[in-house]
């Protein structure tokens, strides 16, 4: 006879063919000593008239790149840019394949996007730089045909007023506010593995005021041979005011694996809604392994969000598992509608929340909620853990009209107002609503 949590696991592996996806990223990107002997060697001097000059000249010869010492880009930037419309010149323009490498003591202090990447068709690679509050961003991937940036270290941020996104420390994408069908982009011009990994972001430097982002990706990838694998793992990002970590309409697969995200206590009062982690519209999603620690005040913060607000480019699929979320609002708050760990809403089918261990105070741990009169379908929300949670509603929610809704093993309160919601208790038998 089958012993009961036997049968379970077999269900689970039925139920999620891509439950068992762990992700191992290893970055093997270091120049070796016979590399640097033909690299393009840049010494700071700590003079921005000298510096900019300096590293530009470097990368305009592309190949490899070292940089050694303090760099200074304190000095207003001349380079225009496809973000020129809304007001932003540069530092630094990369447009040709380059491996730009930092040795131990680089650093680069200042600058309005030290780095922007402009390189159709080609390949770059930015590693182990130290940036010192940069303006507005770090770097900013604008095109490019394979990329990685790695172990990059940022220190602070300075947000640029009167824009959508007043800071963010690294970004891929050619625009500069959200895409929508109607307004795409260009998202040919970023395609190929795009990797980002084990950077350490601080963005402190925002207030309730700015929109200060973390990692972010848009509009990249275009079927069926521009597409983008998109790997985003093991970086560290503290104190933002938006999402840490937000990719929207990707032609491709993004995979959001362990990443360490603490947002920190000032969440945006300009855009509702903040989550640590937003994957919204078309792409294939996988986010594992990941742990959360969302600080923020606002009544509405979610440690996990998953969405799409719009039928052209809908949310589904997506595999949320194995995640760590602790939601630690200061006391007093009074949640709001959306307030979860994890939330799944809108234009939204087919989604798999598992095995996710999530922690504190919230409305629910799990919410499938209605978004804007759009109205998710088809989620699975199984064997998740919320011992150490409490609700102000419920452990689980189905929202209003939520359609064939299947939760299993789920131990605690359920909130379910949806149609055709299935709920099986741990040993296999159905499970009356409450």
């Amino acid at each position: 006879m089958e012993k009961p949590r036997e049968g379970w696991q077999n269900l689970v592996q039925q139920l999620l063919p891509k439950f068992g996806v762990a992700l191992v990223i290893t970055v093997t990107i270091a120049l070796s000593a016979s590399a640097w002997a033909h690299a393009t060697v840049v010494i700071g001097t700590g003079n921005p008239d000298v510096d900019v000059p300096a590293i530009q000249a470097a990368v305009n010869l592309g190949g490899e790149v070292v940089l050694r010492g303090h760099f200074s880009f304190d000095t207003p930037p001349t380079i225009p840019t496809a973000l020129e419309a809304v007001g932003i010149p540069l530092a630094i323009l990369i447009s040709k394949a380059v491996a730009i490498s930092g040795a131990p003591d680089a650093s680069i202090e200042a600058g309005t996007i030290p780095f922007y990447v402009a390189a159709p068709g080609a390949t770059v690679t930015i590693q182990k730089v130290r940036f010192v509050r940069p303006r507005k961003s770090a770097i900013l991937v604008y095109a490019a045909s394979g990329l990685v940036i790695a172990w990059c270290r940022i220190d602070g941020i300075v947000p640029l007023p009167n824009i959508q996104f007043s800071g963010i420390g690294i970004g891929a994408s050619d625009m500069a506010v959200t895409p929508t069908p109607s307004q795409p982009g260009h998202p040919e011009n970023i395609s190929g593995k795009i990797l980002i990994a084990d950077n350490d972001l601080d963005l402190a430097g925002g207030t309730a005021f700015d929109n200060v982002l973390g990692i972010t990706t848009f509009s990249a990838g275009q079927s069926p041979d521009r597409e983008v694998d998109l790997y985003i793992s093991g970086n560290k990002i503290r104190n933002i005011t938006e999402p840490g970590i937000n990719l929207r309409r990707i032609g491709g697969r993004a995979h959001v694996e362990g990443n360490v995200i603490t947002t920190g206590p000032v969440s945006s009062q300009t855009i509702p809604r903040p989550e640590a982690i937003r994957v919204v519209n078309i792409g294939s999603y996988v986010i594992a392994h990941n742990v959360i620690d969302c600080q923020w005040p606002d009544p509405d913060a979610i440690g996990i969000g998953v969405f799409s607000q719009v039928a052209d480019w809908p949310m589904a699929d997506a595999v949320v598992v194995d995640n760590e979320v602790t939601m630690s609002p200061p006391e007093g708050v009074l949640f709001g509608d959306f307030s979860a760990g994890i939330d799944i809403r809108g234009f939204a089918h087919g989604n798999i929340v598992g095995n996710n261990i999530i922690r504190g105070r919230a409305r629910a741990a799990v919410a499938v909620d209605v978004f804007n009169g759009r109205i998710p379908s088809n989620t699975k929300v199984v064997l998740n853990r919320f011992d150490d949670f409490d609700a102000s509603v419920a452990g689980v929610i189905v929202g209003n009209g939520v359609s064939d809704t299947l939760i299993v093993g789920q131990k605690g309160t359920i909130n379910d107002h949806g149609s055709n919601t299935m709920i099986l208790a741990f040993r296999g038998r159905p499970r009356s609503k409450e």
